[in-house]
């Protein structure tokens, strides 16, 4: 029973900073495409419209350097720690920002072409709210691995 809790004493703080690293680069990812949601939804006049797409754009872009390196670098990192149940929360939450990203990708496009895109606003705003939840099941994982003491086996 001693060695059952010290392997899980020893676990606990690679896991932590496993869990905490792809946590902090998720919600930098998410307050990116929030910023380009935000950009191409502000209500402008042709000259500054130009420059909000941009705006958004450059954000976008941001996101998916960030998304497609280091967050993909944090989610590797915790499938070495896992266990299996964060492993999948992880995962889970990351499909769901790739959906968001689709979907304002997406709008931005129909934006660029000079449509008017409500109903993809609708889509896009619900896909950038839907992100929370995976979110918090990842975090609910992350936390109860984080409290396991070993001796409940």
């Amino acid at each position: 029973m001693q060695l059952r809790a010290e392997h899980a004493r020893l676990l606990r703080e690679p896991r932590r900073s496993a869990y905490v690293a792809f946590t902090e680069c998720f919600q930098e990812v998410h307050a990116l495409h929030t910023e380009a949601a935000i950009s191409v939804s502000a209500e402008a006049g042709e000259p500054d419209r130009g420059r909000l797409l941009r705006d958004a754009d450059g954000a976008y872009e941001r996101a998916g350097e960030l998304l497609h390196g280091e967050l993909q670098q944090r989610q590797s990192a915790v499938t070495v720690e896992g266990p299996p149940v964060v492993t999948t929360a992880a995962f889970e939450a990351e499909d769901a920002l790739l959906a968001s990203r689709v979907e304002l990708s997406r709008w931005i496009r129909q934006l660029e072409r000079g449509a008017t895109a409500e109903d993809r606003e609708r889509v896009a705003d619900d896909a950038l709210l839907a992100v929370h939840q995976p979110l918090v099941r990842f975090l609910n994982a992350a936390s109860a691995a984080l409290a396991e003491d070993g001796l409940n086996l």
